[in-house]
């Protein structure tokens, strides 16, 4: 088809510049002749000079259409693989997710137990060191025999 639009043109053109030297033939000899003659060639050299541009535009055309589809079957098959790690990433996510919601769990758990322990432990203990602290005390005295103050 683009072959046929191409030759079609070429032939028009053709067509054309012999209708101007046609003109030319038929005025012979005087002004509008040359002038016919002259506005042939002129016409017949820029409608080769496009033709030119023409073909060189549709074959960059089809090379860029070419170009566009090895693109296409390349990167079809990587954006599959993409999105399907995509979704094994969301996945993992979800879990790493899980499993931080759950150690947080534990960690507000070990906490309150820290803060009981250290209630129910902490009191008795000073106690316990202030018991024996006076103890220790109290026998320096009785073996000294009451001396000290």
């Amino acid at each position: 088809m683009r072959n046929a639009a191409v030759i079609a043109s070429v032939v028009i053109a053709l067509a054309v510049a012999a209708v101007f030297v046609v003109l030319g033939f038929i005025f012979d000899e005087n002004f509008f002749g040359v002038a016919a003659i002259l506005a042939a060639v002129a016409f017949g050299a820029t409608m080769l000079g496009l033709m030119a541009v023409l073909v060189s535009l549709v074959s960059t055309v089809n090379e860029l259409t070419r170009t566009v589809s090895e693109i296409t079957e390349h990167t079809t098959p990587i954006l599959t693989d993409v999105n399907e790690t995509v979704a094994g990433v969301n996945t993992e996510l979800a879990r790493v997710d899980s499993i931080v919601a759950s150690v947080q769990h534990v960690s507000t758990r070990a906490e309150s137990i820290a803060d009981v322990l250290h209630t129910a432990v902490t009191n008795p203990l000073i106690k316990a060191i202030a018991f024996v602290s006076g103890a220790t005390a109290a026998a320096r005295r009785a073996r000294s025999g009451g001396e000290q103050a």
